[in-house]
Formats: structure tokens, C-alpha cells, sequence
């Protein structure tokens, strides 16, 4: 037998205790040298001061989005797009025919019966545009008419050559209706006094006249046909 006292028998709360200290000494990592401890409170400064310049930089950006920094223009509304005003639809042409064989001129629905040209005088033209009106018009005499004479409610056009000429009129009363129906004026259109009047009123410069009918190939010259002479305003 061993002369050495045998080992004093743990108690089950000292032995208990003994194993959670040796459970956490193994579990425990190694106490860090002061090299490491240094490194990592570097580290945090370090992760502290990029997180306060990330932020930093966050903000400046949303100041400089809602504020218009950094010298950029402020940003203009947008235009709205620009809308077309309709403009209106042109008055239509006035449209009026001559019947140089029929003896008619209609204008706004209504037929009056006209004296046409002679044929040695034909107007000459098949379409013309009214150029004027007159209430009176005094043409100069010509070789065959030797007197000046006046033409009441004077309808005029411009000719291919540009030249301004007798279109219509309305007879004098006192001349007589005797030459409506026939070929009787010096190259253009007589109508009755009534209706001459009523057509002046009614026709508009702009006007576009056809002349149907048949017309002479040739013609005298104007100092024959005094109607064919150039109108030089109100003479």
C-alpha cells in the first residue's frame, strides 16, 4: 500500500464548475497580441470614415439634383407642343355663264336674256376673271363712233394680253330694249337696265365667267368695235 494520503473526493458542484472552466478555456481564442488589437482599431477608423464620406457624397447628390448645383442650368418646363390654328376655308369662286347663242347670262341661280357681240366684234376670250366695277363708264369715240358715250353699271376683265376691257352692261333706258336678244354691241354684253343693275350688285371682282358660243375667227380692229378698247379707270 501507498503511504500517500489518497486524493480528497470533489464535491459534485467544484466538479461541475471545474468542467464548464476548462470548456470555456478551450473554446476561447487566443488572447490577441497588441500588433492585432492595433490593426483592427485602425480598421474601424478606416470603415468609419468611408461610411461618413459615402454619406457625405449621398447628400451632396441629392442637393445637387434638387437644387441645380455644380453651375448646371436650371431645367426649363417642358414647351407644350404648338397647336395649329384652322384657318378658314376660302369663300368659294363665284362662277357665272354666258350663252352667246342662247342669248343668256346666269348668275346666282338666275337667267337674264343678254345682247351678245357682233361677230366682227367678238369678245374673244371663253373664260375671264371680273376685274371692276363702274357705276358709269365713258368710252372715247372711235372712227365709226364719233361721240363719246357712257356705259351704265360697267362690268370690266382682264384679257390674255393683260389688258383691262368691257365685259357688260345695262342699256339706257332711253335707248330702248330693242337690241336685247340680238347681236347688236361693239364686242360685250348688253342687259336690260333692271337687270344689268341686279347683276352689278350681284357680281363680285374675282368672278369667273365662261363664255359659251360660238365667236368670229376674226375681228375688226378696235376702232371699229369701240366696246374692244382699253378701259383706263373711270373716263
Amino acid at each position: 500500500m501507498s503511504d500517500q494520503p489518497s486524493p480528497h473526493p470533489l464535491a459534485e458542484a467544484e466538479l461541475s464548475a471545474r468542467l464548464r472552466g476548462l470548456a470555456a478555456r478551450g473554446a476561447a481564442p487566443a488572447p490577441a497580441t497588441g500588433a492585432q488589437v492595433r490593426s483592427r482599431a485602425a480598421r474601424r477608423r478606416r470603415g468609419r470614415r468611408v461610411l461618413l464620406s459615402t454619406g457625405a457624397l449621398a447628400a451632396a447628390a441629392v442637393v445637387t439634383v434638387t437644387s441645380g448645383a455644380l453651375g448646371s442650368p436650371p431645367s426649363k418646363p417642358a414647351t407644350p407642343p404648338a397647336t395649329s390654328v384652322p384657318r378658314p376655308s376660302p369663300a368659294p369662286v363665284q362662277r357665272v355663264t354666258v350663252d352667246l347663242e342662247a342669248h343668256t347670262l346666269t348668275i346666282a341661280g338666275r337667267t337674264f336674256p343678254i345682247s351678245a357681240p357682233q361677230e366682227n366684234c367678238p369678245i374673244g376670250e371663253t373664260t375671264v376673271t371680273v376685274t371692276a366695277k363702274y357705276p358709269t363708264l365713258t368710252l372715247r369715240p372711235g372712227m365709226v363712233i364719233k361721240d363719246p358715250h357712257v356705259k351704265q353699271w360697267a362690268v370690266t376683265f382682264t384679257d390674255r394680253s393683260h389688258t383691262q376691257r368691257l365685259l357688260m352692261w345695262a342699256l339706257d333706258p332711253a335707248a330702248g330694249l330693242a337690241s336685247i336678244g340680238h347681236n347688236v354691241p361693239a364686242g360685250s354684253i348688253a342687259l336690260a337696265p333692271k337687270a344689268g343693275k341686279w347683276v352689278y350688285d350681284a357680281i363680285r371682282p374675282g368672278a369667273r365667267v365662261e363664255i359659251k358660243g360660238r365667236q368670229a375667227k376674226s375681228a375688226d380692229p378696235d376702232y371699229v368695235c369701240t366696246d374692244r378698247q382699253p378701259i383706263t379707270g373711270n373716263r
